[in-house]
């Protein structure tokens, strides 16, 4: 009766034991559910943001690099001078 009784505590023991193991092992894969959910959510916003930053850098290089001038600065008067009078002294 005693071997009866050890082998009913062993099985009940074994089966507490395989669902403690069970229930461990869907904390863990919550716990990596959780991590790989929260992993893509950041690589995710930070997609957008670099397509956002790259799209404004790119409006603003195309913009900075396009811009002229609507009309020509003249050279000051004082320059113009010193261009002919250095020519005249050449002469």
């Amino acid at each position: 009766m005693a071997r009866l009784i050890l082998a009913v505590i062993g099985v009940v023991l074994l089966a507490i034991a395989a669902l403690a193991l069970v229930w461990l092992l869907g904390q863990v894969l919550v716990g990596l559910g959780a991590f790989v959910v929260g992993t893509a959510a950041v690589l995710w916003r930070l997609l957008g943001f670099l397509i956002l930053a790259g799209a404004l850098g790119g409006l603003v290089y195309f913009l900075a690099s396009a811009w002229r001038p609507s009309a020509r600065v003249a050279a000051a008067p004082e320059t113009v001078r010193l261009k002919k009078a250095a020519r005249k002294a050449k002469a």
